[in-house]
């Protein structure tokens, strides 16, 4: 069974939960770190910071967080290596996020994007594969800047 890990701090709360029905829909065995429901709200920092671990572990292979603009988890669960997170607002950012940065999170703002749209971004970030699909650059270059990135995280973080 395919794993993936979601979390969202209470401004992105609805959105995730729209997002993980359509995820056990498709078959996802679906690891929810909160928020689990309105009356107990989990800040966005925790989020981040419990989806980043988790996908730096390689407990999970891939994670979507929601706060209100994407912005502050997006910028916790980056701090963890080998967390390759990207903050979309559209269908086809969050697509290429995958096909051009081999993203394994994707993060979404709720306060911009409905569940009918996150699902969508969603969909799209789920169904790309990295480095194929992008007619502007040659896979190979596109794996070539992967591992430039690998190589400045093992500069900053060790093996």
């Amino acid at each position: 069974m395919k794993k993936i890990v979601v979390g969202a701090d209470p401004f992105g709360f609805t959105v995730k939960e729209e997002v993980k029905k359509y995820l056990e829909g498709r078959g996802y065995e679906v690891l929810d770190v909160g928020t689990l429901d309105e009356e107990h709200p989990v800040d966005y920092y925790k989020v981040g910071s419990e989806v980043g671990k988790r996908i730096s572990a390689g407990e999970y292979p891939q994670g979507i967080i929601f706060c209100g603009t994407g912005m502050g988890v997006n910028i916790v669960a980056n701090k963890y290596k080998g967390v390759y997170c990207g903050l979309c607002e559209s269908v086809l950012s969050a697509r290429l996020c995958k096909i051009i940065n081999n993203c394994n999170v994707l993060s979404i703002g709720g306060l911009f994007n409905g569940g009918y749209k996150a699902v969508q971004m969603v969909e799209a970030f789920l169904d790309a594969e990295f480095s194929i699909g992008f007619s502007e650059a040659a896979p190979e270059a596109l794996q070539d800047g992967l591992k430039g990135v690998k190589e400045i995280e093992e500069s900053i973080y060790g093996k």
